[in-house]
């Protein structure tokens, strides 16, 4: 995998000069450039493409939600990690809604730091144990973002019922039922009908 692009926006420069140190000791990293805050931050990636933007919550000029949200406006590839002192729920569901792929606390250490980038760069998403059960229990929230239609018929899906047995017994049409089975993958992320019974045992829907 080719080294990670990584840019810190955080307007406390022993921190990220600090860390961007430590960063760049490992072959993991290519670039990492630093920025004091959001504004900066989108005038960087104008003429560059970071793969990672490690943020701060509290910056001056536009603070890690404004930018957060810019980026999000933007449909931007670019994946963002929150690096912040706060592990308010408020925070870390905000940043989660706008996009952010993690949240680590500034008590971690840098090779948490490194690992949490890492993981974030493959696709994954990472949290900090201080607010992982918050993360947690906000995207299950998000998940459920079902209609009551929907959700009969994910626990009808779940039970092995076909279309055609879903639609008869809730007095809809077979057409109907395959649409709310096309908006709960949808929604869920879900690509098969496996995908849909393995999310309904585990979230306890069936």
């Amino acid at each position: 995998m080719k080294p990670i692009h990584l840019l810190i926006a955080d307007d406390h420069a022993i921190v990220a000069e600090g860390l961007a140190g430590c960063l760049s000791l490992t072959s993991s990293f290519g670039k990492i450039a630093h920025v004091s805050n959001g504004i900066e931050a989108l005038k960087y990636i104008e003429n560059q493409t970071p793969d990672i933007i490690l943020l701060d919550i509290n910056m001056p000029e536009m603070g890690g939600l404004r930018l957060l949200k810019s980026l999000k406006a933007q449909k931007t590839k670019i994946k963002s990690l929150v690096l912040s002192m706060h592990e308010s729920s408020e925070y870390v569901h905000k940043c989660i809604a706008l996009g952010a792929k993690g949240y680590i606390t500034k008590d971690v250490s840098s090779d948490e730091i490194e690992m949490a980038i890492k993981i974030v760069n493959k696709g994954g998403v990472y949290f900090s144990a201080s607010v992982a059960k918050t993360a947690l229990d906000h995207k299950q929230h998000l998940n459920s973002d079902l209609t009551t239609q929907e959700l009969i018929i994910l626990k009808r899906i779940a039970a092995g019922q076909t279309t055609k047995k879903i639609a008869q017994d809730i007095k809809i049409s077979p057409r109907t039922v395959e649409t709310h089975r096309r908006n709960i993958r949808l929604k869920l992320d879900l690509n098969c009908t496996a995908d849909m019974v393995k999310y309904a045992i585990e979230q306890k829907i069936c």
